[in-house]
């Protein structure tokens, strides 16, 4: 089962196998053994040393107000404690991870990364310390031209840019930030990476599907030419407004053995889903990463997902979008029909 679960690429299969060769670019091999352990090790419940992959969120703020995000809530502003990572920190994590053999770290979780004041300066210094694989996500208002340069110098890996729908479907959803100058931007981006003749950081775009459900294609033509790849999400109950969620039977979540996610408060979160904190599991600025990984809480928790009993026992698994069913629908994008998976009884409208 994949992480992004019901998540769809809109690309063909040759520019996504295109995308994994660039993205593992010169550490293939590593690359390939990491995607190995990252599939095989939840089936298995094979616990690795240490995490394939370790999230590192160096902000839990946001600057923009997208109707659909639970960053917007007054229960997330109460409890997910926002903020900043400390820079030391940050690297006390990273000089553990890049030590022990972690593959990769994203440093982005809940919030904007480069709203942070050290975030150059904290790829950098993974990039440097043993990290092969450094990515981040950004709804890609605080980058331009010059700092894009800068992330090519720094050695990023990959960049996800966070683009809901075309044209004033996104003014709407992502105001203050404008189509016309989002999108040239990554033009630009483009750009930079022919003259520079390289092909990191790789560029993904994606959206939520009902911010495009109408204009898919025209959607997918506006950027198929300028990024790596492009794909889409079915609208996640990011809002808490679901009340009758159907679970797939005997359900595992393979996560508690792909990665481990560290907040920017330093506190130790069960996953990359349990955004609103309630499943702590350590505190990276009194444990170490290892202990985190093997300690009793992250272990209880594995027992409870092997048993098939996470959306009983486990808070954040009962809101999560990883257990519940899927439908699918198809629809063409040029000559190709791809599938659109929906969560059973889930409103697909933006801020619902």
């Amino acid at each position: 089962m994949e992480i992004n679960k019901g998540q769809f690429r809109l690309s063909s299969r040759k520019n996504n196998i295109k995308f994994e060769l660039n993205r593992g670019k010169g550490h293939l091999l590593h690359y390939m053994i990491n995607r190995l352990k990252w599939h095989f090790y939840p089936r298995l419940h094979k616990v690795s040393k240490y995490p394939t992959h370790v999230d590192i969120e160096i902000s839990s703020l946001c600057n923009l107000n997208c109707p659909m995000c639970y960053t917007t809530t007054d229960e997330f502003k109460k409890i997910a404690g926002r903020g900043f990572m400390d820079l030391n920190l940050f690297k006390k994590i990273i000089d553990e991870c890049g030590k022990n053999g972690v593959f990769s770290i994203r440093i982005s979780f809940r919030g904007e990364p480069f709203i942070h004041p050290d975030a150059f300066e904290m790829i950098e210094y993974a990039k440097t310390h043993g990290i092969k694989e450094v990515s981040t996500l950004t709804h890609g208002g605080e980058l331009n031209e010059e700092k894009f340069e800068k992330l090519i110098d720094l050695g990023l890996d990959w960049l996800t840019i966070s683009f809901d729908g075309i044209g004033e479907t996104y003014d709407k959803i992502r105001a203050p930030l404008t189509f016309e100058d989002a999108v040239n931007k990554i033009k630009n981006y483009q750009q930079i990476k022919k003259q520079k003749n390289v092909s990191k950081p790789v560029i993904k775009v994606q959206t939520v599907w009902p911010a495009i459900s109408k204009n898919p294609e025209e959607y997918f033509n506006t950027f198929n030419t300028i990024v790596d790849q492009v794909a889409s999400n079915p609208l996640i109950d990011y809002l808490g407004n679901d009340t009758e969620i159907v679970y797939e039977s005997n359900f595992t979540c393979p996560q508690l053995w792909e990665r481990l996610v560290i907040g920017s408060d330093g506190r130790a979160l069960l996953c990359s889903n349990d955004e609103l904190s309630e499943y702590i599991i350590g505190d990276a600025t009194k444990e170490s990463i290892f202990d985190i990984w093997h300690g009793e809480k992250m272990t209880k928790a594995r027992e409870l997902q092997i048993n098939h009993m996470g959306t009983e026992k486990i808070s954040p698994c009962k809101k999560c979008y990883l257990p519940r069913k899927t439908s699918t629908d198809y629809e063409q994008i040029d000559d190709r029909f791809i599938g659109i998976d929906n969560y059973v009884n889930r409103s697909q409208t933006v801020g619902k």
